[in-house]
């Protein structure tokens, strides 16, 4: 059993996916239709992360019309998917049954190593000065990791390996192996 995190796959999100369909000027991904954008992510999930293994999907499952949750979740292998809400999942409760568990945040441990699982970035956790890191989306990479925390987006894996894919638990060790905690005092 391996531990995966991802965040932000926006499935079925136009303006996301690619300048051929989007209406926006700048900010989108490398696809040339809904579809593909959708098929790329999926099939990356699929190859990386293995039916008896545990994907954590830090928010914003899909845009394009919460009545696709379930389509997408199906075509996903992995049994075990715990959903922390993003901004675009305000209906993803209605298909409760198709994952783990969904959570607003989640706190989760894996031997010695304790992560804290937002869709937001936070500038301070609970724990963060005693080396809880902290997971992350939303921001699609355009803000600054702060002491150990990290956004684990699709776009972020993009940028780091070519490929819109998951974390491995390991490769955010390694990561965060190499980061410094910066003491912030909140008592003064």
């Amino acid at each position: 059993m391996n531990i995966w995190f991802t965040s932000d796959t926006h499935f079925s999100h136009a303006n996301i996916a690619g300048s051929e369909i989007s209406r926006w000027s700048s900010g989108y991904r490398i696809f040339k239709s809904i579809d593909d954008m959708n098929n790329t992510i999926i099939d990356s999930i699929n190859k990386y992360v293995k039916e008896g293994d545990i994907l954590y999907h830090l928010g914003d499952w899909c845009f394009g019309g919460h009545y696709k949750t379930p389509q997408y979740r199906k075509l996903i292998n992995c049994k075990t998917i715990h959903i922390i809400r993003g901004n675009h999942d305000k209906n993803i409760d209605l298909y409760k049954d198709s994952f783990t568990s969904i959570n607003n945040v989640l706190n989760i441990q894996h031997g010695r190593n304790k992560f804290f699982l937002s869709h937001y970035s936070h500038r301070i956790w609970e724990g963060h000065h005693k080396g809880i890191m902290h997971l992350y989306g939303h921001s699609h990479g355009t803000i600054p990791d702060f002491n150990k925390s990290m956004d684990v987006g699709v776009d972020v894996s993009y940028r780091m390996f070519g490929e819109f894919r998951p974390f491995h638990i390991n490769e955010i060790l390694q990561i965060m192996d190499a980061k410094v905690i910066v003491p912030i005092d909140h008592h003064i």
